[in-house]
């Protein structure tokens, strides 16, 4: 049986300006070749889409048919080959069977394409995309683009797999293979003993890193030229919560780690559950540890590192990039 990839198409594949349907008009998310390059290897796409600016009178079906159609054909041009576009252009009073989150459209692609729902996966900037996977046995990612900043507190009610910046992440998370880089807290003593005796150094960092952006691989990438190996502590679920109050996180800490993992410069992913990383970094005993200049020299973790003869490497953030300036900006959105 074959894998499948269903994706929205506004706000998901090409920018949303709202009822978009012009071919001069078509603007596709930067990352978005990039990641479904990834992604075809392992997947087949299939479009859902609901299109009640056909229902509501802003375009006709042959105008839907020609945008749809130059879409389609530019991800050709691009090694991207979209196998169907399911859509539904009734107004949403119409309770029609095919818009989303009615799973008539999947349920048809599964036996046109001998989809596995169990084995595939739904993306999209909408909570009825979210509610369809849920519906349909399909697991998701939620993304923040097009409409999702907007209605994140929604999506959230169906549980998405993942809350992704941008679908170069959604691939990222889907094509996650890297599991042996996120480590049992209690091994790690022994596998800084072991590190030890290959004579590598240890930087540390810690954090929530609860919707990955730039700011976060800036940091990181900068962590790791201080020494051989670099280890993230990772505020577990129950110690975000202590931290930032009972909505946060937005991605669970299975799932922040294992984006983190992704990264090439990060070695290991280790979790902890007390408020601070103060008990880890007594663990690791690292002989660097680095965080962002918002914090500077009088870190909290600055008295353990250096009781353990490790030293404090400052790194100027990238500025008004953080999670909580974006959730801070969505809930204001």
């Amino acid at each position: 049986m074959n894998r499948a990839i269903f994706l929205d198409r506004d706000g998901t594949i090409n920018i949303d300006n709202g009822y978009t349907h012009k071919t001069q008009d078509l603007k596709f998310y930067p990352d978005v070749f990039k990641a479904l390059s990834l992604l075809k290897r392992n997947f087949k796409f299939i479009i859902i889409t609901n299109q009640s600016g056909i229902g509501r009178g802003y375009y006709t079906e042959d105008e839907f048919h020609k945008f749809n159609n130059h879409i389609v054909n530019e991800l050709k041009k691009n090694g991207i080959e979209i196998k169907k576009t399911y859509y539904c252009p009734h107004h949403p009073d119409e309770n029609c069977n095919c818009r989303k989150p009615n799973i008539s459209s999947i349920k048809k692609a599964e036996k046109e394409f001998n989809i596995d729902l169990n084995r595939s996966w739904m993306i999209g900037d909408h909570p009825c995309d979210m509610e369809l996977g849920k519906n349909a046995g399909v697991r998701s990612i939620y993304l923040l683009t097009g409409h999702g900043a907007k209605h994140l507190e929604e999506a959230r009610k169906f549980n998405p797999d993942y809350i992704a910046a941008e679908i170069s992440q959604a691939a990222d998370y889907i094509l996650f293979n890297k599991e042996e880089k996120i480590i049992d807290r209690k091994d790690i003593t022994s596998i800084i003993e072991t590190l030890r005796r290959e004579g590598k150094s240890i930087v540390t960092i810690n954090g929530t890193f609860d919707i990955l952006h730039k700011g976060h691989e800036f940091i990181l990438k900068e962590a790791k030229k201080q020494g051989d190996i670099l280890i993230v502590g990772l505020n577990s679920d129950s110690s975000v919560k202590q931290n930032k109050g009972p909505e946060r996180p937005l991605n669970s800490e299975q799932s922040r780690a294992r984006m983190l993992a992704n990264f090439d410069f990060v070695d290991y992913v280790v979790l902890f559950n007390e408020k601070t990383p103060i008990d880890l970094l007594e663990a690791i005993k690292p002989d660097i540890h680095v965080n962002g200049d918002d914090y500077g020299e009088n870190c909290i973790e600055s008295g353990i590192v250096k009781k353990n003869s490790g030293k404090i490497h400052i790194v100027k953030k990238i500025k008004g990039i953080s999670s909580t300036n974006i959730i801070e900006s969505i809930s204001k959105t």
